[in-house]
């Protein structure tokens, strides 16, 4: 369980498992999922090796009825930057999307952006990419940025970006800001994909996995695989 590796590894406290898990239902804060059901195979988790080279990106509806946009780092798990909104647009993923290139300087700027098959990234009437009718799809071309696309009825394709708004579902209702979660997401809750044994957060991360100057570049789209069995 979660919470009895960071009691033990930021508090020197050792608990056992079930005793966490006591508490929690003493106070109510456990819930069964449905869904869950045990692995039935090992599967492959593919991520870039540098930070800020590939970017997830997805609009959710939240709790609210608002419309939430999230632009988040492949390698490091860090959401760069998120809005709230009335509506969703291609003018709103074009905005939120340079505003965070514009924001993070790196050795390598973000060359893929992967998101679904939504109005808001592409023209749906056409097969052929890119549109350069289309907002979103004309920014990217224009950028030098490759789009990939999840292939359609594999919302996994996109999955790290599906479980950050899983976890905005979970936790948003504490804050008062967007930033004071985002602050809280990125850094401070470790975070469970990365390195889980020093309680890494997605910010450090992103510090360990940033491609310096004497890295070599020649493909920085190379993808790094990782097993979890």
């Amino acid at each position: 369980m979660a919470i009895a590796h960071v009691l033990r590894v930021r508090d020197d406290l050792s608990i056992a498992h079930n005793r966490v898990h006591a508490i929690l239902e003493e106070y109510d804060h456990v819930t069964d999922n449905p869904n869950k059901q045990g692995r039935r195979r090992p599967w492959v988790r593919f991520e870039r090796q540098y930070a800020g080279v590939t970017a997830h990106m997805d609009w959710y509806t939240n709790d609210q009825g608002q419309q939430v946009l999230a632009v988040e780092d492949d390698a490091s798990r860090r959401v760069f930057d998120m809005i709230e909104t009335d509506a969703s647009s291609a003018s709103q993923s074009v905005e939120l999307l340079d505003s965070v290139r514009e924001e993070w300087e790196a050795p390598v700027p973000i060359l893929e952006v992967i998101t679904d098959h939504g109005s808001e990234f592409i023209n749906t009437h056409q097969d052929e990419r890119p549109c350069l009718d289309h907002e979103f799809e004309r920014y990217l071309v224009e950028n030098e940025i490759t789009h990939t696309l999840c292939k359609v009825g594999r919302p996994q394709s996109n999955g790290k970006i599906e479980r950050f708004f899983q976890t905005y579902d979970k936790h948003r209702w504490r804050f008062g800001t967007l930033d004071e979660f985002l602050t809280f997401y990125n850094e401070e809750r470790p975070h469970m994909s990365l390195d889980w044994d020093e309680l890494e957060t997605p910010a450090d991360a992103f510090d360990r996995l940033l491609p310096s100057p004497q890295d070599d570049f020649e493909d920085p789209l190379a993808t790094e695989v990782s097993t979890d069995e």
